[in-house]
């Protein structure tokens, strides 16, 4: 199984590389390959290419309560007001070409972190209390997973 943590150096939007990076200290998730990814748009299917099973993280300013974690399916995903991004061709174009073109894994489980826009100002900034523990919530869900082969 692939992980892949998508944010940039900007605090709260750094939720998914810190859940990457959280797992790859996670002794269960010894066998996943791990990957965090700067806003990578379309270049986010070069990472799936040739993946039968991908976990994807990324935060999302959904308007609910910063730490909010969402399972989204791939549908579900354009319904959000925030998958869109504001990293300009986001997480839900990229996955929708990838779609398209049939090159999307097999087996995708979608994770969003709830964030604070006002919290992606500051390069280096700390996460948010509650955006922080949201990652040790999500580093275990996905630990589960990778200890249930997956399903």
């Amino acid at each position: 199984m692939s992980v892949i943590g998508i944010g940039s150096p900007r605090g709260d939007d750094r939720v998914g590389w810190c859940v990457a990076d959280t797992l790859a200290r996670q002794p269960r998730a010894a066998d996943a390959r791990i990957l965090k990814l700067d806003r990578p748009g379309a270049a986010l299917l070069d990472a799936l290419a040739g993946r039968r099973r991908v976990v994807i993280v990324d935060a999302a300013a959904t308007g609910a309560a910063p730490g909010t974690l969402y399972r989204v399916s791939l549908p579900d995903l354009a319904e959000i007001p925030a998958a869109a991004s504001s990293h300009g061709f986001g997480l839900a174009q990229a996955l929708e070409l990838g779609r398209g073109l049939g090159v999307l894994p097999p087996e995708l489980y979608l994770y969003l972190v709830g964030i604070d826009p006002r919290r992606t100002v500051g390069i280096g900034q700390a996460l948010s209390p509650a955006v922080a523990a949201a990652v040790g919530r999500l580093t275990a869900a996905i630990c589960r997973r990778l200890a249930a082969g997956g399903r």
